[in-house]
């Protein structure tokens, strides 16, 4: 039945009424109006150009006289205006074509057609295509746009493996392999990168379905019902390494492959796709600084949508999902997303068709402080839609929809017990010396900065609860003050919210050290003249509760004389000259000693002995008397704590001055010579003599010190009288004690 009876057919019944049916038909019968032309094997052979833009076929026609004759091209020689002509793939159009002829030219031995795009619809008046297809390495044209690191290889597959869904197979037909390097593209300070390498093998197959039937419309054939899909296999196996801080986001291409046109017939009218697969490799997400880790994901899918007349688009997809990992590693929050996208199409004779887009790839969750602590989960999104260019389906409705879009948890974290690291420091202390046995608590790795011993961590918890036991001692509070010298096991052990339990042992040695003993003295001595010599001793693990000086001895040797002022000064008097020894020793409570021996060299008797520090002290100028109302002055006894942040009272019978302590001496000079005065006042903290204050007065006031909080270390004031002749200048150690004040900055060398 030609088209213009068939049309005429369904006005009668349509001028009849709207319940009279068209008429009765095979469904399975394939009709092909005679307006359709098939270009045969010497047509195919005769196009010499086609231009799919502007619509316009070029046959050069064979010559008379060698052979051939017009005639041998009878399809093109019963071309009229109207007709349709379909065509398998040529040289010049290795997609086929289907074009309706609107004219027809000849120039010498050529015959120029032009032409407009045609539907199915025009082509065939009945009739059914059902097709599902997989594509293998047979079937593939050329790669293109595989970039440095990417290679993609052709496996053999045996013949007959196909599954019913979309041509997915149970073998791989291609490998992928990459290499590539993203770099985050957003953030104020987004710095680094994150490394992504593996590969991925997969399947493709194309599922078509077009069915074409007599409708009640102008014209009156209806594409009845459509049904493409496009069947995925992927298998991908991913190494993710990264350091960097911001966002990623990137899709990289890693491949477009071309495959060779798949011919099918609707009766005699050839039907040609084209397929394509576009591959892409994704990344997404933040990550704040460290990421490693590897997974597998594999993954079956058809995506695909079936179109009828009466009920529009209807989502035919099907979808599987699973994966393995090892545990990440990992610091601080991230959430990387890396996956592999496959993009595949076909096209009616390159024109237009469907699109399938299948990523699938692997998130990874880490959060601190969080139980669990990192989840990683595989994800898959399958769309479908069509790029159409010209109607070559007719009037069917453009699609366009994500049809699935799903993440299957493939593992997380369970409850992470706590860690413990010990510090590299000596594991030593000073008896008497106060312990911090806390931990300090990061949830990023070992850090020390306090004199810990140890460092606690919990990456669901931040920081557990700790206890610590020595074997001698029992439990240790959080500053634990040892007071018996020698080697103890601590054993600490670190609880989680989960009851989660990490044990950490050492062995801890609690020292006594000795004192540490300084001799203060200046200048060379002369024969016959005093001579003050003064001595330091601190004991960090004594502190204030030994007075040192009443445990420190002095010796000379003959004929040399001492005076001992106080257990920590002493006035030496050299009846020799030349090399000559002084020797001091001290011990703490419980035993520890400390001896030095300065060698001296005494010079001969000084002439002129003057001038002579007769005297020389700390006094208290508010010192309260028992007996008399109000303040006086007294002299500060050697050993004393000298509170030196006291305010200054103004009361009646005091010395005047602006603060509460002062130092003089008193001199003999008979000859009335100018003489310089330098004092000094030394504190000794743990960390070594410490400048705290100069004068250069006869009256040395003494103020607090700088603007610290206050502190009690030991202390001495010095005094050097310079007189004109520098060998005649005397030195002094007025004073020694301890004293409370405020810190300054200056150490001592």
């Amino acid at each position: 039945m030609n088209r213009f009876l068939l049309l005429l057919a369904f006005v009668l019944v349509a001028c009849a009424g709207p319940s009279t049916p068209p008429p009765a038909t095979d469904d399975t019968q394939v009709i092909i109006p005679e307006t359709t032309k098939v270009a045969d094997a010497a047509t195919r052979a005769a196009l010499s150009s086609y231009d799919p833009e502007s619509g316009v076929l070029t046959f050069t026609q064979p010559v008379a006289g060698q052979g051939l004759s017009v005639q041998s091209l009878p399809v093109l020689a019963n071309l009229k205006s109207g007709d349709v002509l379909a065509s398998e793939p040529t040289n010049a159009a290795p997609s086929g074509y289907l074009r309706k002829v609107t004219g027809i030219r000849q120039d010498g031995a050529q015959t120029i057609l032009d032409t407009t795009q045609a539907n199915l619809t025009d082509a065939i008046a009945q009739g059914e295509l059902n097709t599902d297809f997989q594509l293998n390495g047979d079937d593939l044209l050329r790669t293109e746009g595989l970039p440095q690191g990417a290679t993609l290889t052709v496996n053999t597959v045996p013949a007959g493996n196909l599954k019913p869904q979309a041509g997915i197979g149970e073998q791989y037909s291609f490998t992928l392999n990459f290499d590539h390097t993203f770099v985050p593209i957003s953030g104020p300070n987004a710095t680094g990168t994150i490394r992504v390498e593996g590969g991925v093998a997969f399947n493709v197959g194309y599922g078509v379905n077009v069915g074409i039937k007599p409708c009640f419309e102008l014209p009156p054939i209806c594409v009845h019902s459509f049904q493409a899909s496009v069947g995925f296999s992927q298998n991908s196996h991913l190494n993710i390494v990264g350091d960097f801080q911001g966002a990623v986001g990137d899709s990289v291409l890693v491949g477009t492959q071309y495959f060779k046109p798949k011919i099918f017939f609707i009766g005699p009218v050839p039907v040609v796709l084209v397929p394509k697969v576009e591959l892409y490799l994704t990344a997404g997400g933040e990550v704040t600084a460290h990421v490693e880790f590897a997974a597998s994901e594999s993954v079956t899918a058809q995506i695909g949508a079936r179109w009828t007349k009466g009920n529009g688009w209807k989502d035919i997809s099907g979808f599987g999902i699973d994966g393995t990992l090892t545990p990440p590693k990992f610091t601080g929050s991230l959430k990387p997303r890396v996956g592999v996208q496959s993009r595949a199409s076909f096209t009616l004779y390159d024109v237009a068709g469907p699109e399938a887009t299948l990523e699938g790839g692997v998130n990874l969750d880490v959060a601190y402080l969080r139980s669990p602590n990192w989840m990683v989960s595989g994800f898959l999104k399958g769309t479908l839609g069509f790029r159409v260019k010209l109607p070559i389906l007719g009037t069917l409705a453009s699609y366009s929809t994500t049809l699935f879009d799903v993440t299957k948890e493939l593992g997380r974290s369970g409850n992470t017990p706590p860690a413990l690291t010990l510090t590299s420091q000596p594991h030593t202390l000073n008896i008497n010396t106060p312990q911090n046995f806390r931990a300090l608590c990061t949830a990023n790795g070992p850090t020390f900065g306090n004199g810990e011993f140890y460092n606690a961590s919990d990456a669901e918890d931040g920081c557990p609860q700790i206890t610590v036991v020595s074997d001698k001692d029992g439990t240790l509070t959080p500053d634990y003050t040892f007071t018996v010298p020698g080697d103890r096991t601590v054993t600490v052990t670190a609880r989680d919210s989960a009851g989660a339990t990490t044990p950490l042992r050492f062995t801890l040695s609690v020292i006594n050290p000795p004192p540490v003993l300084t001799l203060d003295y200046a200048g060379d001595p002369h024969q016959g003249a005093p001579y003050s010599i003064s001595a330091t001793i601190t004991d960090p693990g004594e502190g204030s509760a030994t007075n040192f000086c009443a445990n420190t001895t002095w010796a000379v040797d003959a004929p040399d004389t001492l005076r001992q002022i106080s257990g920590c000064q002493v006035e030496v008097t050299f009846g020799a000259t030349g090399a000559r020894q002084v020797r001091v020793s001290t011990h703490d409570r419980l035993g520890a000693t400390t001896s030095r021996t300065v060698t001296l060299n005494v010079l001969p008797p000084l002439v002129n002995l003057y001038p002579k520090i007769a005297y020389a002290g700390v006094y208290d100028r508010d010192a309260p008397r028992i007996d008399v109302p109000g303040c006086s002055t007294t002299s500060l006894v050697q050993g004393e704590t000298m509170n030196l942040t006291w305010p200054r009272m103004v009361c009646a019978g005091a010395e005047a001055g602006p603060t509460v302590f002062y130092a003089k001496a008193v001199l003999e000079n008979p000859q009335n010579e100018a003489l310089t005065f330098s004092w000094k006042l030394i504190v000794t903290p743990a960390s070594g003599d410490v400048l705290l204050e100069t004068a250069t007065q006869p009256i040395f006031n003494l103020t607090a010190g700088y603007n610290g909080n206050p502190v009690t270390d030991p202390c001495r004031i010095t005094l050097v009288v310079g007189a004109p002749d520098p060998s005649r200048s005397k030195s002094l150690t007025v004073w020694t004690g301890k004293c409370v004040y405020r810190p300054y900055a200056t150490v001592l060398k």
